[in-house]
């Protein structure tokens, strides 16, 4: 398989595992910073973007990787405001008490550069996702878990908060890190 995954985050490549595909891992150091009132369609597809460029960067010309295709991929929480990663456990029960009892979004987007020619593809995928009313000492709970502290919006909807899930509208794979059913079609080449 000619695939390179611009991560190292776990689930994205249990997704790509569970397609069939073995990636190469070659995670990236880019700058995360966003324009001030940026959408959520658009800093997902930013991120992603700057993580498969600075990836191309670092391979291309090397014939060892010619004929590849680099996936990067960022994931989003959208609930009034765009919600990364925690910053510690006061920012992680804001989240989550942000989003009990109602909705929000889970944005991901997905950067995809032909190691040869670099042309680039950039897409992201919405899914809604719904909370059950859970309490103040649900979140604290959770929030004493390491799980929180390295996801978007402070949850892992495959871990143990998703007891706390009441439905969602739209694709699974995309809330825990890669919409698998947009970038097939345009990964088929490279299988």
């Amino acid at each position: 398989m000619k695939v390179i995954l611009a991560s190292k985050s776990p689930r994205r490549i249990e997704i790509l595992h569970r397609h069939g595909i073995d990636a190469a891992i070659m995670p990236t150091d880019t700058d995360e910073t966003l324009p001030e009132g940026i959408g959520m369609n658009a800093a997902v597809e930013m991120l992603a973007k700057r993580k498969a460029e600075a990836c191309y960067e670092a391979v291309k010309g090397d014939p060892e990787w010619s004929g590849h295709i680099i996936i990067g991929a960022d994931t989003i929480v959208w609930k009034n405001e765009l919600m990364g990663k925690p910053a510690d456990h006061d920012d992680a029960f804001r989240m989550l008490d942000s989003i009990r009892g109602t909705f929000h979004y889970v944005v991901t987007g997905v950067a995809l550069i032909d190691t040869d020619t670099g042309t680039c593809n950039v897409l992201s995928d919405t899914t809604e996702v719904w909370c059950k009313n859970y309490t103040d000492a649900d979140i604290f709970d959770y929030i004493s878990r390491e799980e929180p502290y390295d996801k978007a919006g402070s949850y892992a909807i495959q871990g143990y908060f998703g007891r706390y899930i009441d439905h969602i509208d739209g694709d699974y794979e995309n809330v825990v890190g890669l919409p698998f059913y947009r970038i097939e079609p345009l990964i088929q080449d490279y299988l």
